[in-house]
């Protein structure tokens, strides 16, 4: 290997990571004899960034919180020729780092990137758009918008927690028409998620048969937040068995037709910048990624 690109924000969550990027550096240079990092400073540096440096680099490293991911991946797995992929942890969540096993420790993560251990992984689009980790719509959304920057900093993970509770208070249902050519929904619901990665928002998503490896994304449709489906997915964590119930439904696709009533804005990933309705699919084997010990299929 000749070459590493590193593109690191220094305005996430982690302000150790910049801090000790000289380690970081010294760590990569036991595998590439060039070890370049280039830091952002406005939204959309990222995917410039990639756009300039891929086609020469070996691997592409992402340092940053998970829009910095976001950013950096849709810039390269619209690129016919991809470099080999990593990520550095250094936001608030890092939930597709957790997905592959990556250490929330950054030395230690770049300690398993010198290690070099390789994998195929799946990646999930809507539209023009990529995601690694997950395609979200209704309380998922409601969530992350209440959650405040300031109590996020102070809170980390915990944040999402509290959001969740206050959210729940204010949750309202639309109407959701899913097609997938081999199951269907059409009625009321709360939330809908579709996981490629086992994480939201740090935690685990009850994705319990969820494989990065499968060409399949799982898709989980809360009908209604009640005791009964709180418990099914409460049990599905600890028996590593989907999730069943009257007031949700859960299924594997390969590709989705979604229409909601009203429109409703999607969160992908953290990005709240999309509409339904959206057309999702999975394109099996598009990146390949860094992964830890820790790291199942």
């Amino acid at each position: 290997m000749n070459k590493i690109a590193i593109i690191a924000n220094p305005a996430a969550g982690n302000k150790l990571l910049i801090r000790d990027m000289d380690q970081i550096v010294k760590k990569l240079n036991t595998i590439a004899g060039v070890v370049t990092v280039w830091q952002t400073e406005k939204a959309g540096d990222g995917a410039e960034i990639i756009r300039r440096v891929a086609p020469e680099s070996d691997m592409v490293i992402t340092a940053g919180g998970d829009g910095t991911v976001y950013e950096c991946i849709n810039s390269l797995c619209s690129l016919d020729d991809r470099p080999l992929f990593a990520i550095l942890p250094g936001g608030t969540c890092n939930d597709f780092s957790r997905t592959l096993g990556i250490s929330q420790n950054h030395l230690e993560a770049a300690e398993q990137i010198t290690r070099m251990q390789e994998r195929n992984i799946d990646v999930g689009k809507h539209g023009n758009h990529y995601f690694l980790n997950f395609w979200g719509i209704g309380l998922i959304t409601q969530v992350s918008e209440h959650i405040q920057s300031d109590i996020k900093k102070r809170w980390g993970r915990l944040a999402y927690y509290l959001s969740a509770i206050q959210t729940m208070d204010e949750r309202k249902t639309f109407y959701l028409e899913v097609e997938s050519g081999h199951r269907q929904y059409r009625g009321e619901a709360m939330m809908m998620i579709v996981g490629n990665g086992a994480y939201v928002g740090g935690m685990d998503a009850y994705f319990p048969q969820s494989s990065v490896e499968d060409g399949l994304l799982d898709v989980l449709i809360i009908k209604d937040v009640s005791v009964g489906s709180l418990w099914s997915m409460a049990v599905s964590r600890l028996t590593d068995q989907a999730p069943e119930g009257s007031d949700l439904l859960y299924f594997h696709a390969r590709k989705l037709k979604i229409r909601t009533a009203p429109v409703l804005k999607v969160d992908c990933d953290g990005e709240k910048n999309t509409f339904t309705p959206v057309h999702l699919s999975v394109l099996p084997g598009h990146l390949r990624m860094i992964v830890g010990e820790q790291y199942n299929t």
